[in-house]
C-alpha cells in the first residue's frame, strides 16, 4: 500500500499537468459568450421620393407586408400620364406612317420597273425615266424618315414612362411598413422620408468581442442567441435562435479593449424585435468552408503569436 501511495504521489503532478495541457488545447474551440448584445433589423430603410411634389395617394398602412419593387404611393402624376398618352398615340401614328411609306415605295418601285422596260424599247424618254428614278429615291427617303420618326417616338415614349415611374414611391426590399410620415394631400421634399420599411425575416445582432478572442472569431462561424431583458421574465427569453457571424471589426477600441462583431440570425416566427438585448454564444469550431486568418479552411487554432508582425510574444 505504501508503494502504491508513493507511486500515486509521484504521478499525480504529471496527471494534473496533462489535464491542464488538455484544457489549454481544447480552449481554442470553446464557446465564446458575449453579454449585452443588441438586436436590430437587418435592413431598415427610410423611403422617399426623388423629386418634390404633392402626395396623390398612399397605398399602404402601418403593418402591411410589402415586396421589393412594390408601389407604396404616388405623387401627383396626371400631367405625366397625359404626356404618356400623347407619346403612345404619336408612336402609333409613326407606325402608320411607316406602312404608308412602304406602300408608296412599292408603287414607285413598280413604276420604275415599267419605266425601265419602256426606256429599253425606246418608248420612254431619258428625262421621264430619270424623273421616275427620282420618285423612287424620294419614296426610299420618305420611308427612312418615317423609321427615324418611329425611333424618336419610341424614345419619347420611354421618357414619358420614366416620368410616370419617377412619381411612384416603391419599396427597396421585402419587409413591413412601420412608419408613414406623409399622408395623401401633403407636400413632400426630396429630403423628407415618406415611409419606413424594415426587413424582419432576419435580424442583426451586435456584440463586443474581447481582444483576447479577436483572432478566434471570423465570418461564417455559427452562433446562437438567447434574448435577455432585465426587470421581467418574458416568454421570448426561453427561445434560442441560430445564425452566423457576418462581420468582425478590424479596429479594436483602445479603451474597452474590444471590437465589434455582427451576426445575422433567422427571425423564427417573427419573435425577435429590434431593441432587445441578448446573450450570444459563438462556436469557433463550427464554421462551414470559411478561411481562417491563418489562411487555412475551417476555424483552426488561433495564429501563432510569434508569427505575424505586431503581435509579439
Amino acid at each position: 500500500m505504501r508503494r502504491i501511495a508513493v507511486v500515486f504521489k509521484l504521478i499525480a503532478p504529471v496527471i494534473l499537468s496533462a489535464a491542464a495541457i488538455a484544457d489549454e488545447t481544447a480552449s481554442p474551440s470553446a464557446v465564446i459568450p458575449l453579454q449585452k448584445c443588441t438586436i436590430e433589423y437587418s435592413r431598415s430603410t427610410l423611403v422617399g421620393s426623388n423629386q418634390a411634389g404633392l402626395l396623390q395617394e398612399c397605398l399602404v398602412r402601418p403593418g402591411d407586408r410589402v415586396k421589393g419593387g412594390q408601389v407604396l404611393g404616388r405623387l401627383f402624376n396626371k400631367d405625366v400620364l397625359a404626356e404618356l398618352e400623347s407619346r403612345t398615340v404619336a408612336l402609333e401614328n409613326s407606325q402608320t406612317t411607316i406602312h404608308q411609306g412602304e406602300a408608296t415605295l412599292e408603287v414607285e418601285s413598280t413604276k420604275l420597273r415599267r419605266a425601265g422596260a419602256l426606256y429599253n424599247r425606246n418608248a420612254l424618254s431619258l428625262q421621264d425615266y430619270q424623273l421616275q428614278q427620282l420618285a423612287m429615291k424620294t419614296a426610299e427617303l420618305g420611308l427612312q424618315a418615317a423609321i427615324q420618326s418611329r425611333r424618336m417616338a419610341e424614345a419619347q415614349l420611354h421618357t414619358a414612362k420614366a416620368m410616370v415611374a419617377a412619381r411612384e414611391i416603391v419599396s427597396p426590399h421585402d419587409g413591413i411598413i412601420v412608419e408613414i410620415f406623409k399622408n395623401a394631400g401633403e407636400a413632400t421634399m426630396v429630403s423628407n422620408p415618406i415611409y419606413k420599411v424594415v426587413a424582419i425575416d432576419r435580424m442583426r445582432v451586435t456584440g463586443y468581442l474581447d481582444v483576447g478572442d479577436a483572432w478566434r472569431v471570423y465570418q461564417g462561424q455559427a452562433v446562437r442567441i438567447m434574448p435577455e431583458q432585465e426587470g421581467g421574465d418574458l416568454p421570448i427569453e426561453r427561445e434560442v435562435f441560430e445564425g452566423k457571424i457576418t462581420f468582425v471589426d478590424s479596429e479594436i477600441d483602445p479603451k474597452s479593449r474590444t471590437c465589434r462583431v455582427f451576426a445575422e440570425v433567422e427571425n423564427r416566427g417573427d419573435l425577435l424585435r429590434s431593441g432587445l438585448e441578448c446573450r450570444m454564444e459563438i462556436f469557433p469550431s463550427a464554421a462551414s468552408g470559411v478561411v481562417s486568418p491563418s489562411g487555412r479552411s475551417g476555424p483552426g487554432p488561433a495564429p501563432d503569436p510569434g508569427g505575424p508582425k505586431g503581435l509579439g510574444r
